[in-house]
């Protein structure tokens, strides 16, 4: 459940990169630190564990019981959905899967702040090299 809820999570961040044209530059420094910013800010955690909370109920709402009949060992009854099983094996995991979405958004936030820092880091980085070569270049 762990990895769904991580894969939910990152998808729904990803998507807008995945949508950007492939030759568009990458996003300016300023845009990381919003996203940053955004992530790591409770409510938009609770916004995004709650979106990723309604997407695992739709998800969960998958009937499998008509599975039954094909593996007579194992737990499924008849009239299961995904959620049905996943309740039996972890009644708690609805409450974890929300919590632990709402911890990786603030892990990723914190993450998009570095990548923001280094960047700056990088670009006087690439400034001061460009400064000892400067003189070889003529």
């Amino acid at each position: 459940m762990r990895k769904l809820a991580l894969f939910l999570a990152a998808a729904t961040v990803a998507a807008p990169a995945f949508a950007r044209d492939h030759d568009a530059p990458p996003p300016p420094r300023d845009d990381l630190r919003a996203v940053s910013h955004l992530l790591s800010d409770p409510r938009a955690q609770a916004g995004i564990a709650g979106l990723v909370d309604a997407l695992t109920d739709a998800v969960m709402q998958t009937r499998v019981g008509p599975l039954a009949d094909l593996a007579p060992d194992s737990d499924l009854r008849p009239g299961d959905t995904l959620g049905d099983v996943q309740r039996r094996r972890d009644p708690a995991y609805r409450q974890r899967l929300r919590a632990e979405t709402a911890g990786a958004m603030a892990v990723l936030g914190r993450a998009t702040g570095d990548a923001a820092a280094m960047s700056d880091e990088l670009r006087a980085t690439v400034a001061r090299v460009q400064r000892v070569i400067e003189p070889y270049q003529r």
